[in-house]
This record gives structure tokens, C-alpha cells and sequence, in this order.
């Protein structure tokens, strides 16, 4: 009798309460702008058509000791230039979410459909654009000095701030230009943030923890980005398989021009194609657009974006390949 009327209480709780979904709370993992590199590691150059030459300037010409002094009645010695070109192409990258009538009349909140459709279409955005950065640039026989350092730098006796020093002192011989950006993988960061050396340096900072602030202070390198992206290798339907885009036992050290214009030495420009989608690209994620197809009853988000990425200076990037994995060797 005694369980008969506990049952009874039970099932009576079970009609009180219909679970929902939380107003207040909802789970869902979006990358941060900060975790993608192509902003930071691009000069952003707007142009008008899909492809054009650019001029680049010899510096080899520029930079001769040929001044003399002129005799009486003679002429000066004569100097001239050359002129070359390179050109860039870019490309069209776009996609698109619908939502159909019948899903808003029947979605609950929290879902937010319209915000949802936003954040999926600009972070896959910005996931094709590192890709491509990383396939371009992170990568050996790209610029004009690859580096394999003898001591890596997990090894005990390696030296990490003198090799950077090194490196800048090198690409200021050769171009006159001081490193301003420096990239390294996750395991690079790591690396350095608990290596000895470093800690030394900073141990009375009020922190006196190696992140990106102090390690640009450190190595006299204005931006300091660790490479976070991860991108799902795996298919649709497939298990979920995560992975850096960009290899994290890696770093890049080379000059970045805050922005494009006449005489700018850069690495490596992203020509954004204004011209065809006019906008600020939404910090590189995509323009987005939307719009009503009323014969489908469905309301369609556009993400598109139109660039290419290139190198213009070969001499202004340093890759430092496997600078990690002294201790697993």
C-alpha cells in the first residue's frame, strides 16, 4: 500500500514539470578573433579588381654608394632604377544558411537562430582563410631564410632569445627593416613561457608569467600572436578529429606594414577585393548579407569574401621549422 502511494506521488511530480531548454545557459564553442592569425599577418591592401600588377622597387639600386664628387665643368656620375612587377588574383569564397519559416515557429529560446546563422558562416570564414595563410607561409622554401636551429628550443641549453636577436639583426642587414611580427605554434608558447632563460628575465614583473605582452617587450617585437586555430578535419557524419591549423612546433619572425600604400615593404599582403564586396570584411571573417526567398518561405544568410594572399617581400619573413621537440627526440 505504502509503495502503491509513492508511485502515485511520483507520477503526479512527473505531470508538474515539462523539461525545457534554459533561457540562461547554453553551451557552444566559438573560436575568438584573437585565435586567427591572417589579421595580425597580412597587410590589408583594398583594391577594385580581381587582379593587377603592382610595381616593386630593386632595392639593390637604391642602396649603391655612387656619389662623387663632380669636376669642374664635368657632369655628375648618372644613376638610374629598375622597375619590376608582381601581380596578385584574387578569389571569391562564400556560403550559405537558410532558416525555414517552420523552424522559427517552432524553435525555443535559447536557440538564436539569426545569431547562430552569423557565427557559423564567419567562423568557417576565418578557419579558410588560416588555412590558406598557413599553406602559404608556414611552411619551408617560402622566404629567404629558413631556419633549423642546431639546440632547439625545449632543449636545456638552447637559447631562444639570442637566436630572435640574431634573426632581427639579420633581416635589419638585409633590408633595413626591423621585425615587427612573431608567430609561434602553441607548443612554441609553451615552451617559451616556461623556459629558463625567459623566466629569469621576468621574474620581478608583476606578473612575472611569459605571455604574448611580455614576450614582445622581451624580444623587442611589437606583435606577439600565438597561433590557436583548430579547425574538424573529419567529414560530416564522420567522428569530430580537431587540429592546429597552423603547426604548433613552429614560429614566423618577420615585418608586417600596419597598412598598404605607395613604398610599403611588407611580407605578406591579403588584396581584398573592395571592389567587388565593399565593406571592412568584418575583421577578415566575410561580409554579411541576408535576404527573403519567399517562394521557399525561408529566410537565407550570405557570408562572402574575395582576396588573395601573397608574398611581396621574401626577404621580411624568417621560418623557424621545428624549433620544438628536442625532448621527444
Amino acid at each position: 500500500m505504502v509503495r502503491q502511494i509513492i508511485t502515485k506521488v511520483n507520477d503526479i511530480q512527473g505531470t508538474l514539470h515539462v523539461d525545457r531548454y534554459l533561457t540562461n545557459f547554453s553551451e557552444s564553442f566559438i573560436q575568438a578573433p584573437s585565435n586567427f592569425i591572417t589579421p595580425v599577418a597580412t597587410t590589408n591592401m583594398p583594391v577594385q579588381n580581381a587582379s593587377d600588377l603592382y610595381v616593386k622597387y630593386p632595392r639593390g639600386y637604391f642602396w649603391r654608394d655612387l656619389a662623387e664628387v663632380r669636376p669642374l665643368g664635368g657632369r655628375p656620375p648618372q644613376v638610374g632604377y629598375k622597375v619590376e612587377s608582381a601581380t596578385y588574383k584574387a578569389e571569391e569564397w562564400a556560403l550559405e544558411h537558410t532558416i525555414d519559416d517552420r523552424q522559427r515557429a517552432n524553435t525555443d529560446a535559447p536557440i538564436r537562430l539569426d545569431e547562430n546563422a552569423t557565427n557559423l558562416l564567419t567562423q568557417i570564414q576565418l578557419i579558410r582563410q588560416d588555412r590558406i595563410w598557413a599553406t602559404k607561409f608556414w611552411t619551408t622554401g617560402v622566404w629567404s631564410n629558413d631556419v633549423v636551429l642546431p639546440v632547439k628550443w625545449d632543449a636545456a641549453n638552447s637559447t631562444p632569445i639570442q637566436d630572435i636577436d640574431e634573426w632581427k639583426e639579420v633581416m635589419a642587414q638585409n633590408t633595413a627593416m626591423m621585425p615587427n611580427t612573431f608567430i609561434m605554434g602553441a607548443n612554441v608558447k609553451k615552451t617559451l613561457r616556461n623556459h629558463a632563460d625567459v623566466i629569469d628575465r621576468i621574474k620581478y614583473t608583476q606578473t612575472g608569467v611569459a605571455e604574448e605582452s611580455l614576450l614582445a617587450r622581451l624580444f623587442g617585437v611589437e606583435n606577439v600572436r600565438t597561433a590557436r586555430s583548430v579547425y574538424n578535419t573529419a567529414q560530416e557524419g564522420g567522428n569530430d578529429v580537431f587540429r592546429h591549423i597552423i603547426d604548433p612546433d613552429s614560429a614566423w619572425l618577420g615585418y608586417i606594414a600596419p597598412s598598404g600604400g605607395l613604398d610599403t615593404p611588407t611580407a605578406i599582403a591579403r588584396w581584398a577585393w573592395t571592389g567587388l564586396i565593399p565593406g571592412a570584411m568584418n575583421q577578415y571573417g566575410g561580409v554579411m548579407t541576408r535576404g527573403r526567398d519567399d517562394r521557399a518561405y525561408t529566410d537565407w544568410f550570405h557570408n562572402r569574401t574575395a582576396f588573395d594572399m601573397t608574398v611581396v617581400s621574401a626577404d621580411l619573413g624568417i621560418f623557424f621549422s621545428d624549433v620544438v621537440g628536442a625532448l621527444s627526440n
